[in-house]
């Protein structure tokens, strides 16, 4: 069936999908999708989706057989970050901001859930009349599991009875959906990380990680609380991900020794005892697992440029598969689904359009579609992207993404933006990506290197980047910039670079440690500064924090040595500098400080160079809001433009 051609389309007050003429305006990229975390009822009668306009966002219910809206909210000075539907009238919505209080050094990210009863078009904040909940903690919102014949959520938080001893317990509190009345059921530990449950609205398992002692264990609940697991680590392992359908075990995220990619196991909850892998390949690691709001597991997400899936329903798995291979050449993401499976919603992307929902029933033909995520963006007018690996200059495969018009690989002399990932341990998927779109439309080639470091890609992969920030992972991206070259695509002296995160660090490594190859070197939220920024989250977490040596291990690899790490940070390079310089950074960034690119601009101000700080208002690490992002995109273009 050609999908793209032959959906039905059913019409949910949302605009259609724009015929392809004149280019779409920059607003149309760099603003918030149109439609976005689209998910389905359990019953498959209604979904839920976050709809965005020029001057609102709105969380909105629908009905999908009487095609209209049964409730909403508008959310707008909030981060909307995940919904999830208890029943089809009850939705939970996960939203966040940052903040500032006198009790905490600097600024935090506070998260809630939002419990919206459509029909009655009532919303509350969870937990907001739980005693003893500690004000000051990021996290809130997750749901471990309900009580169903009591309409109550089991939620996990913090609690301390006098919150200025900073040492609060991480405990599960049971909220009723009707009064939303909080009472703590389980008072926890001081270290506890995860919990599960028994379907009943009964605590099963509890996992805890003594960071002090290094040391991860598993307790069962069932009868009275009794060690079954324990490990000695310095840093948390993955662990449970989920339970069984039967309950009586753990779904447990490993590797087996000496392997390469995360497969899952089961662990048995009466002694530990582990068996398995019962789902893993040699090619790719498990990323996520197909679960409902009790953490049942159903099947599994693997790593890769492309989301492939396995379940353990035979029939399932087959009816998934063929739904990616009906929609191949575009990046197909299974969503939501209904309790029973029988209506599944996935997500594609790339290739042939720039996001589409689309609703597969059991026993229909062709899917429905539900809802175009950038209905501005027509399917011609999508640049497509390749997958591509280089050799690196030591030989090893660099795997990256490639976005152009087809026309320019005739010319051989386009014009290049680079932009590396964040993370660094993340990596780019084959999808709509709307920096990557914007450039290629204008007529540059986009190469999104997946430099050594990036996860998705094994974990020999992903540790070779371990102490070569400013090394090897910026050659890489550097290789990747003359493997175009040499393909007879872009022109070397119309190079620039742009990126977010650790991208923003690359971005600004390679302005210091190859000035030569860039013409214009733009940061968003990037760091500058290492040693400063690991003093940082040393105060922040404590010095023997698993998270503090997690990012020693980054920086330095497994000698760390403080004094190396001045020779790696861009603000001790600035004299090195040939390219302008543009800096983007969030006033509410709480993963990095505002501080890091305050500091590079001082740097390279002092040096003499060319540079420019934009700082947002209001705005976080992760361009959280359509204003902020249309502004920086905005800038991105035109500092690009004038500079190639």
């Amino acid at each position: 069936m050609s999908v793209s051609k032959t959906i039905a389309c059913l019409v949910l007050f949302l605009p259609a999908v724009a015929a392809g003429q004149a280019l779409p305006p920059l607003e149309s990229y760099g603003a918030l999708p149109t439609v976005d975390m689209l998910i389905l009822s359990p019953s498959g009668k209604r979904i839920a989706y976050r709809y965005s306009t020029s001057d609102r966002d709105n969380i909105l219910v629908v009905d999908l057989e009487a095609q209209q809206a049964v409730g909403g909210i508008p959310v707008g000075e909030i981060s909307a970050r995940r919904l999830e539907f208890i029943d089809d009238d009850n939705l939970i919505i996960v939203a966040g901001r940052t903040m500032r209080s006198m009790e905490v050094r600097g600024q935090f990210d506070y998260s809630g859930a939002i419990h919206l009863n459509a029909p009655k078009q009532e919303a509350r904040l969870l937990l907001e009349r739980a005693d003893d909940l500690y004000p000051w903690q990021s996290g809130i919102g997750r749901i471990v599991g309900t009580a169903d014949d009591s309409g109550t959520v089991l939620m996990p938080a913090f609690h301390s009875k006098d919150p200025r001893a900073g040492d609060p317990r991480f405990g599960v509190y049971g909220v009723n959906l009707s009064n939303h009345r909080a009472k703590l059921v389980n008072r926890g530990s001081h270290n506890a990380v995860d919990w599960f449950t028994d379907g009943n609205g009964e605590l099963l398992v509890r996992v805890d990680y003594d960071d002090e002692q290094d040391r991860y264990r598993i307790f069962s609940l069932r009868d009275e609380r009794s060690l079954i697991y324990e490990e000695e680590t310095s840093l948390r392992p993955t662990g449970p991900v989920g339970l069984t359908p039967a309950r009586n075990e753990l779904v447990y995220a490993a590797r087996e020794q000496d392997a390469d990619t995360l497969s899952i196991w089961r662990m048995s909850i009466e002694d530990g005892q582990m068996t398995g892998p019962i789902m893993g390949r040699e090619d790719a690691s498990v990323e996520w697992v197909v679960s409902d709001i009790e953490r049942v597991v159903h099947g599994v997400q693997y790593s890769g440029f492309l989301p492939t899936y396995e379940f353990f329903d035979a029939s399932l798995d087959a009816r998934v598969r063929g739904i990616q291979a009906a929609l191949a050449g575009t990046s197909v993401r299974l969503v939501s689904w209904s309790s029973d499976f029988r209506d599944l919603v996935v997500e594609t992307s790339g290739g042939w359009n720039a996001g589409l929902y689309l609703l597969f029933k059991a026993g229909t033909p062709e899917p429905t579609l539900l809802a175009a995520r950038r209905p501005d963006i027509a399917d011609d007018q999508v640049v497509p992207t390749e997958i591509v690996r280089y050799t690196a200059r030591d030989g090893l495969e660099i795997p990256a993404l490639v976005t152009a018009r087809p026309s320019l690989r005739e010319t051989g002399n386009a014009p290049l933006v680079v932009i590396p990932h964040g993370g660094p341990a993340a990596y780019d998927r084959f999808e709509f990506d709307w920096m990557a779109q914007y450039f290629a439309s204008r007529g540059f080639v986009v190469l999104q290197p997946q430099f050594r470091g990036s996860s998705g890609f094994g974990a020999t992969f992903r540790r070779a980047g371990h102490g070569e920030w400013g090394g090897k992972m910026q050659s890489d991206v550097d290789d990747g910039v003359d493997f175009l070259v040499e393909q007879q695509l872009v022109d070397p002296q119309r190079v620039c670079i742009v990126g977010a995160s650790y991208g923003g660090y690359a971005a600004l490594a390679a302005g210091a440690y190859s000035p030569g190859k860039y013409k214009c070197v733009a940061s968003i939220a990037g760091v500058a500064d290492l040693e400063r920024m690991l003093r940082s989250d040393r105060r922040k977490y404590g010095r023997d924090h698993w998270a503090v040596e997690y990012w020693e291990r980054q920086y330095g690899g497994e000698e760390f040595d403080w004094d190396a790490l001045q020779a790696i940070s861009p603000t001790h390079a600035a004299e090195a500098f040939q390219a302008p310089v543009l800096l983007i950074h969030g006033k509410k960034d709480t993963i990095v400080p505002i501080d890091q690119s305050k500091r590079m601009r001082k740097a390279l101000k002092r040096a003499g160079k060319d540079v420019t700080l934009i700082e947002l208002d209001g705005e976080d690490h992760w361009l959280s809001y359509r204003d902020s992002r249309v502004e920086t995109l905005r800038a991105l273009a035109a500092f690009i433009e004038e500079h190639l």
